[in-house]
């Protein structure tokens, strides 16, 4: 068991070396590559949120045009069709 427990901790130190973040994952704060990918994820995020807005503000425009009352030469008016067969 000695054996597997240093194997173990000698192959997590050899394979530490691959385990260092590039400086996106590592928040290196003056990189540019850094800036530029904070600006496409605002972007990103302004474009998700303006098509949802989209689709809310469609909805609100169809849910109030729907409780208006209909013009009075829109209303179907209640005839007897009986007459006319």
């Amino acid at each position: 068991m000695k054996k597997f427990l240093s194997i173990l901790s000698l192959s997590v130190l050899v394979s530490a070396h691959q385990a260092l973040a590039c400086p996106f994952c590592y928040g290196a704060k003056d990189g540019k590559s850094t800036e530029h990918m904070a600006i496409a994820i605002w972007f990103l995020f302004g474009a998700v949120m303006s098509v949802i807005g989209g689709i809310g503000a469609f909805s609100f425009h169809l849910w109030r045009h729907a409780r208006m009352p209909a013009e009075p030469h829109q209303e179907l008016t209640e005839e007897d069709l009986s007459k006319y067969e």
